[in-house]
């Protein structure tokens, strides 16, 4: 693997404009998740700085992409940190079209489930289930 700082710190950035783009969030969206100040996540786009590794790990659980594609490094898939893609499951049961036709609050509430461990999300499923029972 051959590939310097600069390159890297120019791949975030770039990487990092292109999925909050196709994800259709704004930077304050993202540092929101993020529970960062937007200036912060602004300087990571602009390479004026770098995101710290556990934040790249936040990262690639919001988009869903290894730390190492936010880096634009190639490895051959060694040391990689993947996040889960797609569930089959959810498509099934809920439809292609209702998971993807998220508004922005219904993406941003997503993208801070992602950020909950295992069993904090299966306490926030129980909640919505709860609430859904009652109306």
């Amino acid at each position: 693997m051959d590939i310097d700082n600069s390159q890297v710190r120019k791949n975030i950035a770039n990487n990092l404009k292109n999925l909050r783009k196709e994800y259709e969030m704004t930077q304050k969206n993202v540092s929101d998740v993020l529970g960062i100040d937007a200036s912060s996540y602004r300087n990571w786009e602009n390479e004026r700085s770098v995101p710290s590794i556990s934040a790249l790990y936040e990262l690639s659980k919001i988009f869903k992409v290894s730390v190492n594609d936010i880096c634009g490094i190639e490895d051959e898939g060694k040391g990689k940190i993947y996040v889960a893609k797609d569930n089959d499951y959810n498509k099934k049961m809920y439809g292609e079209s209702k998971i993807t036709e998220l508004d922005t609050y219904e993406k941003q509430l997503v993208m801070q489930i992602r950020r909950l461990t295992n069993e904090d999300k299966r306490k926030v499923g129980k909640c919505i289930s709860d609430l859904l029972k009652n109306e």
